[in-house]
């Protein structure tokens, strides 16, 4: 591997990390040479990701925390301070969704998706993102999501979260670019992480999946592996005068007629 993409000697620090595209991320960057911190409320599946990073002789630190509350999020990035004074990468992904109509959407329900979809982005980066400005350099991922671009039925509270999380990127991007610090967003479609497939392998969701997956160009949803490797770009020196970037992960979607 080029040197451009390699991630020796630096820490990530990934919300979000004790499954799905967390774990994915958190494994591609070990394998590229960094240490890693994850962040989420799984200890069981937060110790997963530690034995798997470590298992390509690289360390992991774990953070149990609920990113969903001001305290925790605020507590999760003290503790990462804490463990490592300075984080060279911060991945935002932690995220949920709450499937309902807009009109059948409660407050509880928004109040919830965008504490933890958006808030708990703003409130890492102000903990995480400071001494990457002292030092003159860093990268902050923020995983977004296609939905930030198109509407869909059902996702209200999801799409607009991910929609500012992107605004939120721009303005982090211009704001601390003259730091030396890169800001940008990845925003997939379905990918196919354990989750994905107990949904859409399900026999009941054949011709819904058919239906979804034939709108897209390449005819198939995401792996974890590909979000996770565009990320390891984004992380690695490969990417350094990219700024402010929503890419879509979504094999055509949102250029399709």
């Amino acid at each position: 591997m080029s040197s451009d993409f390699r991630l020796d000697g630096q820490r990530a620090l990934i919300s979000g990390g004790s499954k799905g595209l967390g774990a994915a991320i958190a494994e591609r960057f070990a394998e590229a040479g960094a240490d890693i911190g994850v962040i989420g409320r799984n200890r069981d599946g937060l110790n997963r990701v530690q034995r798997l990073v470590e298992s390509q002789g690289r360390q992991c630190c774990v953070i149990e925390a609920d990113l969903s509350s001001i305290e925790g999020a605020m507590q999760a990035g003290r503790q990462a301070l804490d463990l490592a004074p300075e984080w060279d990468i911060l991945v935002n992904n932690a995220g949920i969704a709450r499937v309902n109509s807009i009109l059948d959407t409660s407050q509880r329900d928004w109040d919830e998706v965008f504490a933890l979809n958006l808030r708990s982005a703003l409130l890492l980066s102000q903990a995480i993102v400071p001494p990457m400005i002292q030092r003159g350099h860093g990268k902050v991922i923020n995983i977004s999501s296609i939905g930030a671009f198109i509407g869909s039925p059902g996702l209200a509270a999801y799409g607009a979260s991910k929609a500012a999380l992107n605004q939120l990127t721009r303005t982090m991007a211009v704001e601390w670019g003259p730091s030396n610090i890169q800001v940008n967003a990845l925003c997939p479609t379905v990918i196919l992480t354990q989750m994905g497939h107990e949904i859409w392998d399900d026999p009941a969701m054949a011709e819904a999946r058919k239906s979804k997956e034939k709108r897209i160009p390449l005819q198939r949803f995401g792996e974890p592996r590909e979000v996770a490797t565009v990320a390891l770009f984004l992380a690695s020196a490969a990417s350094n005068f990219i700024q402010g970037v929503s890419l879509p992960l979504d094999g055509g979607l949102i250029i399709a007629p």
